[in-house]
């Protein structure tokens, strides 16, 4: 089975998160296509900027809260809208109105961001597991048939302690390749530019894109 050619990104689900159309994303997508001018890997630098500099890591706002310290009303609701964000499910907007996002939604925001920037000639998100109860959501990027593995998350954690590979050292080595029901996404450059593709329950990095 091939992939499937996608006309926008818009209305895809990456690991449950559904890309909708934004005034802040709009925003976002702008400034993206201004860093066409730049070389690829310069690019790259400045497109992880732009994706870590729209929301605060909500993982880490989550697990740095002090319930013996942190008394104050808005610390508490600092907390509680961090742990809505990574417990349930938002759409992309969500996470940017608030400013806060988990791996899933940087993920998102950094496919949509390096999309419109003309980044690299393929890009996958990507899912592994860290621990048999947590799997994480990154980004795949390759640029002259080199391999960048990005992390927004990672990226942006001020508390270093909480890096998932800490706790598995070689987490982007063991991306997913079946997902029951899951549509994979990926764009991949042809001869007309970038395409982007869905590929369902399995991701085959090498599968022929169907134009």
């Amino acid at each position: 089975m091939g992939m499937n050619k996608l006309e926008t990104y818009i209305g895809i689900e990456p690991f449950n998160v559904l890309v909708d159309d934004s005034p802040r994303l709009r925003e976002l997508v702008e400034r993206a296509r201004l860093l066409k001018c730049f070389e690829q890997n310069c690019r790259l630098r400045l497109v992880k900027k732009v994706t870590r500099d729209a929301m605060l890591n909500a993982w880490e706002e989550m697990k740095n809260f002090d319930r013996n310290r942190d008394i104050s009303d808005r610390a508490q609701e600092r907390y509680e809208k961090s742990r809505d964000i990574v417990i349930n499910l938002h759409p992309l907007s969500y996470a940017l109105e608030n400013r806060a996002g988990c791996c899933r939604y940087q993920s998102a925001l950094f496919f949509v961001l390096s999309y419109e920037a003309d980044l690299g000639d393929q890009h996958f998100i990507q899912s592994a597991p860290v621990n048999a109860r947590l799997n994480t959501v990154f980004n795949e990027v390759v640029i002259r048939k080199t391999s960048h593995f990005v992390s927004i998350f990672k990226e942006s954690l001020k508390n270093k302690s909480l890096d998932y590979l800490v706790e598995n050292p070689h987490l982007f080595e063991q991306p997913l390749e079946y997902l029951s029901d899951c549509m994979f996404y990926s764009y991949h450059r042809t001869d007309h530019g970038l395409v982007l593709v869905g590929q369902l329950h399995l991701h085959r990095r090498y599968a022929k894109v169907v134009e």
